[in-house]
C-alpha cells in the first residue's frame, strides 16, 4: 500500500493525501451513525486528478468511496470498517462554474455544496431547490 499512497501523493500533491490524524470528519457521516475507517482520504483538485487517482486505485485492486460533503441521508459516502478503501473527497472541486440564464443552466464542480449552488442562482434571479 505504501507505493499507491506515493502514486496517490504524486497525483494530487502530498498534503491532499490524508493518512494520518483525525480523520473522522471524512469517516464518519455527519449524523455521526455510521463510522468506518480509510486507509486514506484523497483530494484532488481536478478532474484529472480525479482520473489519476482512479488509475492508481484500480491498479492496485483499491475500493474507492467518492465523497461530497458528506451529508447524505443514506451513509454512501462513509467507508466500510476495513481500512482498505480510500475517501475521494471532492471539497477542493467546489466551484460555481456557469449560470447559463438562457437554458435555465447551472455548471458546478462535483465538490460544491448545495448552498453555494442556491446563492448563485439566487444571485442570478433564479431558485435552485
Amino acid at each position: 500500500m505504501n507505493e499507491l499512497i506515493t502514486q496517490l501523493r504524486s497525483a494530487v500533491g502530498a498534503g491532499n493525501v490524508l493518512t494520518e490524524g483525525d480523520l473522522s470528519a471524512y469517516e464518519m457521516d455527519w449524523r455521526r451513525r455510521s463510522r468506518g475507517k480509510a486507509l486514506a482520504v484523497v483530494r484532488p483538485g481536478s478532474t484529472e486528478e480525479v482520473a489519476a487517482v482512479v488509475r492508481a486505485c484500480a491498479a492496485a485492486g483499491t475500493p474507492i468511496v467518492p465523497q461530497g460533503g458528506n451529508t447524505g441521508m443514506v451513509v454512501g459516502s462513509t467507508p466500510d470498517d476495513s481500512g482498505r478503501a480510500i475517501v475521494l473527497s471532492l471539497t477542493r472541486m467546489n466551484r460555481v462554474r456557469a449560470v447559463d440564464a438562457g437554458n435555465l443552466t447551472i455548471t458546478v464542480d462535483a465538490g460544491c455544496i448545495l448552498q453555494n449552488v442556491q446563492d448563485a442562482a439566487e444571485a442570478a434571479g433564479y431558485l435552485f431547490p
